[in-house]
């Protein structure tokens, strides 16, 4: 009986070492695990509004009186937020100028290039700009707006127009350097959003729902060129040029 004693107790000493080590194993693992990564912001368009100040110079297209006159170029805007004004050999058609504008309504003027296409009866503005998106973001782009016209050539509501704001990648939660921007009506209010191609050709850009959006991001609809968005459907990526490259499904200009 001794014997079996003296066997019996490293028996026990194990099983209550093994009882431990198995309680403290989850509690490990768990420590182990590394912690959840928070999920990356929906994509968006940027927060680009049409002033009052735009919305008034295109219904007077001429320079102000503190305007500085630009040698007039092939192209206007900067980067991949550009477009071609050919076909008026010497700008004949096209007058190129710089000076102060209120751009966002913000009551805060800022250097903006101007040009008015006498031709098709189109002003164009481009500027840097810093902006919010529709995500909450912040962000910075080159920025092309075009406002037509009354008697414009392409039909056109006069004050209707578009704006597409160059975007690098992880800027407003976009995946893919591109032009992304609206058509705008002629009370400012953007009715779609998202993927732009700027049509040089057309004086018009064509435009993709942005993949992944949601509610809120400026996909479509809203007012203020701030975007409210329903979700959207995947689609292609197409990032915008001035070459005039149509995007794979394209919305139809606005009237």
């Amino acid at each position: 009986m001794k014997r079996a004693s003296y066997f019996a107790i490293p028996s026990l000493f194990f099983a209550l070492i093994l009882t431990v080590a198995c309680n403290k194993a989850p509690e490990q693992q768990a420590q182990q695990q590394p912690a959840a990564q928070p999920a990356p912001p929906a994509p968006s368009v940027p927060n680009v509004k049409v002033s009052p100040a735009i919305q008034a110079k295109a219904s007077a297209p001429k320079p102000g009186p503190k305007a500085t006159k630009q040698k007039v170029a092939d192209t206007f805007g900067k980067g991949k937020a550009s477009i071609t004004v050919k076909g008026h050999p010497g700008g004949v058609h096209h007058s190129f100028w710089e000076e102060a504008v209120d751009v966002d309504g913000s009551g805060n003027p800022v250097q903006t290039d101007e040009v008015w296409d006498n031709h098709h009866k189109v002003l164009y503005f481009s500027n840097d700009r810093t902006f919010s998106c529709g995500n909450g973001q912040n962000g910075t782009g080159s920025t092309i707006m075009a406002v037509y016209a009354k008697g414009n050539t392409l039909k056109k509501t006069p004050g209707s127009g578009w704006w597409m704001t160059e975007l690098a990648p992880g800027s407003c939660g976009v995946q893919d350097a591109g032009l992304y921007g609206c058509h705008f009506d002629a009370d400012g209010n953007n009715t779609d959003c998202g993927i732009g191609t700027i049509q040089s050709d057309a004086d018009d850009v064509t435009i993709v729902p942005l993949p992944g959006a949601s509610s809120g991001s400026g996909a479509s609809g809203g007012s203020g060129m701030s975007g409210s968005a329903s979700p959207q459907q995947p689609s292609a990526p197409q990032s915008g040029s001035s070459s005039g490259q149509s995007a794979p499904s394209s919305s139809s200009p606005t009237q």
